[in-house]
C-alpha cells in the first residue's frame, strides 16, 4: 500500500473551500429570470450551501487534527466502519417498527410500545452520531490510499484530498419543460420536508409556470467537503463518496468548470465520475474490504456429451413463459416514443403515455 501525505495544513482546505464557494455563488446567475420565477416558490425551502460548507469545513479541520486513522490498525478501522453501518441499519429497522406500531389496527398498549421504540431509536441515533465523524475520517483516509494506488497523487499529496460529511436524507427540486425532456432547474432543498410541503411545492410550480416539477431524494452533493447521505450500505457509501470526489477533482479543471455549459458536457462529467468511482471503489475493497469483491468466476467445465437423438414425436413440448422484464430496454422504448410525441407537439398524449408507462413499470417492480 502506498503512503500518501495527509495535508494537515489549513491553507489548502480553506483555499479550496473558498474557491468552490465562489463557484457556487456564480452558478445561480439567471439572465432570463426563469430560475428566479421558480425560486419564488422554492426559496423558503432552499438549502444554504455557504453555511453548510463553512460548518462542514470547520468539522473537517477539527477531525484532521486528531488523525484518528493513524491510531487504528486496519482491522480496527474495519470494525469501526462496520459498527457504524450496523447502527445505521438498526435505525432503518426501528423506523419500520415505529411505522408498524402506529399503523397496527390493534391499538392496545400502543403508547407504551411506541415510547419503547422511540427510546431505542434515540439511543441508536445518539451512538451513530457520535461515531459518524470517526467513520468519515477512516473512510477518507482509505479512499485517499486507494487514489494514491491509482497514481492520482502528485509528489505524495492528493489534491484535493477526500473530504465528506454524512447527512440525513435530503431533497432536490427538479423542474423541466412540459414540451421536451430537459432539466431546467435543479435546486437543493432543506431536509425534513413533510409530504404535504413537497406536494404543495410541486403543485404550485406546475400550476403557475406550466412546467413539470418533482422533488426527489439525493445521494450526494459535490460540495467541498462533499455531502453524502447517510447509508448502512458500504458499497453504496464508498461509490457515492468516490463519485462526488471526482466532481471535486474536475471542478478545479476545465471539464468540471464547463459542467453546466451544455447537456452533453454534463453527461460527460457524470459518466467520468461514475467510471472513476467504479475504479476507486474496487481498489478500496482490495485494500480494506476484500469480502465485498465479487467472487472469482467458476472454472469452465467441459461440456457433457450430447444425449442421444430423440425423435420430435417423443419430445415433450417446452413451456415458454413470458420474457423477463428488461428495465433498460423498456425505458429506451419509453424515451423514443415520448420524444416522438413531443417533437410532433402532442404534449397531452406524451404525458398520458408516460403515466401509462409509469403504471407499467410499477407493476413490474
Amino acid at each position: 500500500m502506498r503512503a500518501i501525505f495527509k495535508p494537515g495544513h489549513l491553507f489548502n482546505l480553506v483555499w479550496i473551500s473558498i474557491l468552490l464557494l465562489a463557484f457556487l455563488r456564480g452558478s445561480v446567475v439567471d439572465p432570463t429570470g426563469r430560475l428566479e420565477r421558480i425560486r419564488s416558490f422554492s426559496r423558503p425551502y432552499e438549502f444554504d450551501y455557504v453555511s453548510w460548507t463553512l460548518s462542514a469545513l470547520a468539522r473537517k479541520l477539527t477531525q484532521s487534527s486528531l488523525e484518528v486513522e493513524d491510531y487504528l490498525t486496519i482491522e480496527e478501522q474495519r470494525d469501526l466502519v462496520h459498527h457504524y453501518l450496523g447502527l445505521k441499519n438498526q435505525a432503518y429497522q426501528l423506523d419500520g417498527q415505529l411505522v408498524a406500531v402506529i399503523s397496527d389496527p390493534d391499538q392496545t398498549g400502543r403508547l407504551e410500545r411506541e415510547a419503547a421504540v422511540r427510546e431505542e431509536m434515540e439511543r441508536v441515533d445518539s451512538q451513530r452520531e457520535r461515531l459518524a465523524p470517526f467513520m468519515e475520517q477512516v473512510l477518507q483516509s482509505q479512499l485517499d490510499s486507494a487514489l494514491a494506488e491509482l497514481d492520482m497523487s502528485l509528489g505524495g499529496q492528493l489534491f484535493p484530498p477526500v473530504l465528506f460529511r454524512s447527512e440525513p436524507n435530503s431533497y432536490a427540486l427538479i423542474v423541466s419543460p412540459r414540451n421536451e425532456i430537459r432539466q431546467e432547474a435543479n435546486i437543493m432543498l432543506i431536509r425534513g420536508l413533510t409530504l404535504d410541503e413537497i406536494t404543495d411545492l410541486e403543485g404550485s410550480i406546475e400550476d403557475s409556470l406550466d412546467v413539470s416539477a418533482l422533488v426527489v431524494g439525493i445521494g450526494g452533493v459535490g460540495l467541498y467537503p462533499s455531502m453524502i447521505i447517510e447509508s448502512g450500505n458500504l458499497d453504496w457509501l464508498i461509490h457515492v463518496t468516490a463519485h462526488e470526489w471526482t466532481h471535486n477533482f474536475l471542478t478545479l479543471r476545465p471539464l468540471g468548470l464547463a459542467y453546466n455549459s451544455s447537456p452533453e458536457l454534463t453527461t460527460i462529467n457524470e459518466t467520468i465520475a461514475d467510471l472513476s468511482a467504479d475504479s476507486i471503489q474496487e481498489i478500496t475493497f482490495q485494500l480494506y474490504y476484500p469480502e465485498y469483491l465479487p467472487p472469482e468466476p467458476p472454472p469452465v467445465e467441459e461440456e457433457a456429451a450430447p444425449p442421444p437423438d430423440v425423435s420430435e414425436s417423443q419430445q415433450e413440448p417446452e413451456e415458454v413463459g413470458p420474457p423477463p422484464f428488461d428495465f433498460r430496454q423498456e425505458m429506451h422504448i419509453t424515451r423514443l416514443e415520448v420524444d416522438r410525441l413531443l417533437a410532433a407537439g402532442r404534449r397531452e398524449e406524451a404525458e398520458a403515455y408516460m403515466e401509462e408507462r409509469r403504471v407499467f413499470f410499477w407493476e413490474n417492480g
